[in-house]
Protein backbone atom coordinates (compact mmCIF):
# COMPACT_ATOMS: atom_id res chain seq x y z
CA UNK A 1 0.00 0.00 0.00
CA UNK A 2 1.26 3.46 -0.89
CA UNK A 3 0.67 6.34 1.50
CA UNK A 4 0.20 9.83 0.12
CA UNK A 5 0.11 12.67 2.61
CA UNK A 6 -3.32 14.38 2.49
CA UNK A 7 -1.69 17.81 2.22
CA UNK A 8 -0.69 17.02 -1.38
CA UNK A 9 -4.25 17.24 -2.70
CA UNK A 10 -4.79 19.66 -5.60
CA UNK A 11 -8.17 20.54 -7.09
CA UNK A 12 -8.16 21.99 -10.60
CA UNK A 13 -11.41 23.52 -11.81
CA UNK A 14 -11.40 23.75 -15.59
CA UNK A 15 -13.42 26.50 -17.26
CA UNK A 16 -13.74 27.44 -20.93
CA UNK A 17 -12.44 31.02 -20.92
CA UNK A 18 -9.87 33.29 -19.30
CA UNK A 19 -12.73 35.58 -18.29
CA UNK A 20 -14.47 32.76 -16.41
CA UNK A 21 -11.16 31.86 -14.76
CA UNK A 22 -10.60 35.39 -13.48
CA UNK A 23 -14.20 35.61 -12.28
CA UNK A 24 -13.87 32.44 -10.18
CA UNK A 25 -10.40 33.28 -8.87
CA UNK A 26 -11.62 36.65 -7.61
CA UNK A 27 -14.76 35.19 -6.01
CA UNK A 28 -14.07 34.66 -2.31
CA UNK A 29 -17.36 32.78 -1.91
CA UNK A 30 -16.25 30.22 -4.49
CA UNK A 31 -12.92 29.73 -2.74
CA UNK A 32 -14.60 29.39 0.65
CA UNK A 33 -17.08 26.85 -0.70
CA UNK A 34 -14.22 24.78 -2.10
CA UNK A 35 -12.51 24.80 1.29
CA UNK A 36 -15.77 23.75 2.94
CA UNK A 37 -15.54 20.51 0.97
CA UNK A 38 -12.55 19.59 3.12
CA UNK A 39 -14.74 19.97 6.20
CA UNK A 40 -17.59 18.00 4.65
CA UNK A 41 -15.27 15.09 3.88
CA UNK A 42 -13.41 15.19 7.22
CA UNK A 43 -10.05 16.04 5.68
CA UNK A 44 -7.26 15.96 8.31
CA UNK A 45 -7.03 19.31 10.10
CA UNK A 46 -3.24 19.59 9.78
CA UNK A 47 -3.46 19.13 5.99
CA UNK A 48 -6.31 21.55 5.20
CA UNK A 49 -4.17 24.65 4.90
CA UNK A 50 -1.84 22.87 2.43
CA UNK A 51 -4.53 21.78 -0.05
CA UNK A 52 -4.44 23.78 -3.29
CA UNK A 53 -7.48 24.95 -5.24
CA UNK A 54 -6.70 26.20 -8.74
CA UNK A 55 -8.84 27.48 -11.60
CA UNK A 56 -7.56 27.19 -15.15
CA UNK A 57 -9.11 27.92 -18.52
CA UNK A 58 -9.09 25.92 -21.69
CA UNK A 59 -8.06 29.14 -23.47
CA UNK A 60 -4.86 29.31 -21.41
CA UNK A 61 -4.09 25.62 -21.88
CA UNK A 62 -4.68 25.96 -25.62
CA UNK A 63 -2.46 29.04 -25.82
CA UNK A 64 0.40 27.79 -23.64
CA UNK A 65 0.39 24.01 -24.17
CA UNK A 66 -1.47 23.28 -27.40
CA UNK A 67 -4.54 22.19 -25.41
CA UNK A 68 -2.67 19.53 -23.43
CA UNK A 69 -3.70 19.67 -19.78
CA UNK A 70 -1.13 17.06 -18.74
CA UNK A 71 1.77 19.13 -20.06
CA UNK A 72 0.24 22.27 -18.63
CA UNK A 73 0.48 20.93 -15.07
CA UNK A 74 3.62 18.84 -15.49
Amino acid sequence: MVYIDPKYLVFVVGVPSDTAKETLKSNSTFTASMKELLEAFNWPIQAKSEVVFDVESQETVDRENNGNWWYHYK
